[in-house]
């Protein structure tokens, strides 16, 4: 006997999730560069040094990242809408508190923690979403979200450069806040996903029977446990901890963790490094759009590059790292205009790549009831590294009075994910190798 079930529609109402998806990123993401276009001067007048105002940048950045799993056991609880809903609370009112905002303690509470678990919050609701709508057309949508979003950090300084000539850096932050209520509109998008399944076959009778049963057994025995065992069973379960007995899982984690700790930090160095390289403010801004410009694009392009190769997202991923690696140790020898301008090009694309398919490497490992705190366990782990690493790299540039080797310490840290993830696939291999040879043997 044949019974039926509901899958996610993989498409349908999940375009609407995408467009919340873009709608939301369009005004969070921006938001990092643009704290320090509005409070580059008053950081001078309120007497912060810089190394504050680094720390400030940095702590928003990181905070909510390190929140992670927290905000993956609330989303497996309270789902993607009312997490977005409360993300988008702290989001708005942080931003508003920034704007009152007269000295670092006050900074570090409200931009620092408050705005950033809400950003924090906001994206992780709507990724997650996109993953739960989306199976077979999942890098499609990814896809389509990254690209519209990639327009946020291209048009929304623009918007705060204008306001910068009429408000002051207070007025602007409180125009702002209210740009960032518009993110309440993504996150009521957000329904549930089991309003939207469709039906699709499923186990036969019999092996649903055996499931069922063996659930029966598994609960009558989390029943006979010590008060203090099943405690700990149940927090175990709350936030997926069983995930850490999965190696492959961790080392995709710790893999990812590095590979974006260093990317987020060239992409922080890449004008101070070409302003070493003695180019002017506009031949940097050229570089920076040519790189933005193919970014965008190969956004657009991804999925159907990978659909092309046939290849799974974390291939994918490896893929633009390696271009990333190529790119920027060809950006350190290189001095020409033109040249440079060819290597913006290939970082653009490698970041476009890379910025599809990061979304996508722990959904396809991870079964979806556990990809909220899989999520979480990976946004807390990529704040650890930028916490810990951040400062390392600032010290080396003190101490080198150059970019340079900070630039090869970054390859470093992203070979060494290609490489902890060659290993895995070696070892994978060979495992299977061996269990077939025994099979054959029997």
């Amino acid at each position: 006997m044949i019974e039926t079930k509901k899958i996610p529609p993989d498409g349908g109402y999940g375009w609407v999730i995408v467009c919340a998806n873009a709608l939301s990123n369009f005004i969070v993401i921006p938001l990092i560069h643009c704290f320090g276009l509005i409070f580059k001067d008053t950081f001078v007048e309120l007497g912060l040094s810089a190394t504050q105002g680094s720390l400030i940048i940095n702590l928003n950045v990181a905070f909510g990242m390190i929140m992670g799993l927290v905000n993956g056991v609330l989303l497996k609880i309270y789902g993607c809408r009312k997490g977005a809903l409360f993300g988008t609370l702290l989001l708005t009112g942080g931003v508003v508190l920034t704007a009152y905002s007269k000295t670092f303690t006050h900074f570090v509470i409200a931009y620092g923690l408050i705005t950033s678990l809400g950003m924090g919050m906001v994206e992780s609701a709507t990724c997650l979403a996109i993953n739960m709508y989306f199976r077979a057309k999942r890098s499609y949508a990814m896809g389509l979200a990254v690209t519209i979003t990639g327009f946020g950090p291209i048009l929304i300084p623009q918007l705060i450069s204008f306001l910068m000539q009429h408000y002051t850096p207070s007025g602007v932050t409180l125009i702002f806040a209210g740009v960032c209520a518009h993110v309440f509109i993504g996150a009521v998008l957000l329904q549930p996903v089991e309003r939207h399944m469709i039906i699709d076959k499923t186990q036969p009778q019999d092996e649903q029977s055996e499931l069922l049963t063996e659930q029966t057994k598994t609960q009558t025995q989390e029943d006979k446990d010590p008060l203090f065992k099943r405690l700990l069973k149940t927090i175990a379960k709350t936030f997926d901890l069983d995930l850490f007995k999965d190696p492959i899982f961790v080392n995709i984690m710790m893999g990812m963790a590095l590979a974006i700790f260093a990317e987020l930090n060239f992409t922080v160095l890449t004008p101070f490094i070409l302003s070493d390289f003695g180019l002017d403010t506009s031949q940097i801004a050229t570089f920076l759009s040519t790189l933005g410009v193919a970014d965008i694009i190969f956004r657009f392009f991804a999925p159907y590059i990978g659909n092309y190769f046939t290849k799974p997202p974390r291939i994918m991923y490896a893929y633009s790292l390696i271009l990333l690696i190529v790119t920027r140790f060809t950006f350190l020898l290189s001095r020409n205009f033109y040249a440079l301008l060819v290597i913006a090009l290939g970082l653009g694309i490698a970041k476009g790549i890379r910025k599809v398919y990061m979304q996508l490497v722990i959904p396809a490992h991870v079964p979806i009831e556990k990809l909220a705190n899989a999520s979480g366990m990976e946004m807390m782990m990529n704040g650890f590294c930028i916490i810990i690493g951040g400062p390392t790299l600032g010290v080396v540039r003190d101490v080198t009075g150059s970019y340079s080797l900070c630039v090869i310490l970054m390859n470093c840290v992203t070979f060494t994910t290609i490489l902890m993830w060659t290993i895995e696939a070696i070892i994978v291999k060979c495992r299977r190798k061996n269990k077939g040879s025994i099979e054959e043997a029997t």
